[in-house]
């Protein structure tokens, strides 16, 4: 089995170089996989030459701002039926459960994503992803199916043109497009395949929103709460509002409400 590795970029010539690209050349996978996609064009030359000595698959200009239109330009741009494992440029490993209180690098990656792809194949679900969590104590030796939610910054899929693999392009009042796309594409997913599959015993190793360029050139709270009020409006039996400290980004959280819960 084939596939490619998909990482969407802004502003992060030195920070995929060290952090992610370091990680991949240190696991089993094929660097030259790799196509590093450019919400900005002209920043195309300065990566190039910040990774001059790594034998990068393509750099590919999308000239998308918001990760869901760069999200929706990179599943257009694979052909259908392709595999494509996507990955921040932030991230500095992705760890394995040893015990409750010990994770370790995982290095065995690309036997890794091609066991993740056969698995969901199998059983017929075309979404695959980790725990969104770095805390072994939380992380368990399981491989789950049910709604779960699919972290953006590492998962799989099979790619398609269908709907399930395009996020909405709905923008706000202040045209900028609603955050927590990940959040949908778990959704989408399920309700198509009626199952995502996770790895629940993986996690990333990253320090979610520190890092300058990516989405932080235009999250906000009051983004992330319209994010949340178009995932409760669109997907009310799937989601529901999770509590939060008033001055904390809003959050949502998965929920297939057509399943009772047993006693």
């Amino acid at each position: 089995m084939d596939y490619r590795i998909a990482i969407p970029t802004i502003g992060r010539s030195q920070t995929i170089k060290k952090k992610t690209l370091d990680y991949l050349l240190r696991t089993d996978v094929d660097i030259s996989k790799v196509d590093i996609f450019f919400s900005k064009p002209e920043e195309i030359p300065e990566y190039q030459e910040s990774l001059k000595d790594i034998k990068i698959g393509n750099f590919v200009p999308t000239n998308q701002k918001h990760i869901r239109t760069q999200r929706n330009f990179i599943s257009r741009y694979y052909p259908e039926n392709t595999f494509v494992v996507g990955i921040d440029d932030d991230i500095e490993s992705l760890q394995i459960k040893i015990d409750d209180k010990k994770t370790q690098e995982l290095n065995q990656l690309n036997e890794f994503i091609l066991n993740a792809f056969d698995i969901s194949q199998k059983n017929k679900s075309d979404l695959w992803g980790v725990s969104a969590v770095l805390n072994p104590y939380f992380m368990k030796n399981t491989v789950s199916f049910n709604l779960k939610y699919i972290v953006g910054c590492f998962y799989g899929w099979r790619n398609t043109y269908l709907p399930k693999n395009i996020l909405s392009e709905v923008a706000g009042i202040d045209g900028v497009l609603f955050g927590k796309e990940d959040y949908e594409k778990s959704i989408q997913y399920y309700k198509e395949d009626g199952k995502v599959t996770r790895f629940n015993y993986v996690a990333p190793k990253t320090k979610y929103y520190s890092e300058k360029g990516g989405i932080q050139t235009y999250r906000t709270i009051n983004n992330e709460e319209l994010g949340v009020q178009y995932l409760l409006k669109t997907y009310p039996l799937f989601c529901k509002r999770k509590k939060t400290k008033p001055e904390a980004y809003p959050e949502v959280r998965l929920r297939d409400s057509r399943i009772k819960k047993s006693l």
